[in-house]
């Protein structure tokens, strides 16, 4: 019969051992990666010649005083309301129905190629004038058109809903993007 086995001798590796292994995988890792590593070598040897390693060196050594510039140029050149006004501006924009966008680009698009058929002083609305703006029977005229009414009652219902957003009470500053204690829920609503 065996002999039973009643001690377990682990194998500890040594330092070099280690060492050597840690040098094993460095060098596969290299041959497996040898075009990207090649490439970034020759980029880095690129930026060095063009003097870019000696910024990076010299702007991290001394990033304390370049940030304190750059947050004052930031501040002198007002970018954060132009940073929050961009964000209010998408905010917007991402309200808008797309199809409804679309329609209302095309229309525009059409009225000011229209536009640029007319010339001013002589081209009114298909009618040929001498130098003279149109007369106001002639302007009441042009409303039994119901295009031109259909404008009209658009633009009117644009300068309403524009009039009652001015007239609600201003949007207290502390309630924008300058509070970050906002919770989340109250910044986006769910959907």
């Amino acid at each position: 019969m065996a002999r039973a086995i009643n001690r377990i001798e682990r194998h500890e590796p040594t330092e070099a051992e280690i060492q050597a292994e840690s040098l094993t995988q460095i060098i596969k890792a290299l041959s497996d990666n040898k075009e990207a590593i090649l490439k970034t070598l020759d980029i880095i040897k690129e930026l060095d010649n063009a003097g870019m390693l000696d910024i990076a060196g010299a702007l991290l050594k001394n990033r304390t005083e370049v940030g304190v510039h750059g947050v004052n140029l930031i501040n002198s050149l007002n970018i954060p309301p132009l940073i929050r006004n961009a964000f209010t501006l998408s905010q917007m924009v991402g309200k808008i129905d797309p199809q409804e966008m679309d329609r209302l680009l095309n229309a525009l698009g059409n009225g000011l190629s229209h536009l640029g058929e007319m010339e001013p002083a002589h081209h009114k609305h298909g009618d040929q004038r001498d130098h003279e703006p149109p007369g106001m029977l002639h302007l009441l005229k042009t409303m039994r058109d119901p295009d031109v009414r259909t404008t009209l009652a658009f633009g009117l219902q644009f300068l309403k809903s524009m009039g009652g957003e001015l007239n609600k009470p201003k949007p207290d500053p502390s309630d924008s993007f300058a509070n970050p204690q906002r919770k989340e829920s109250e910044t986006h609503k769910e959907v």
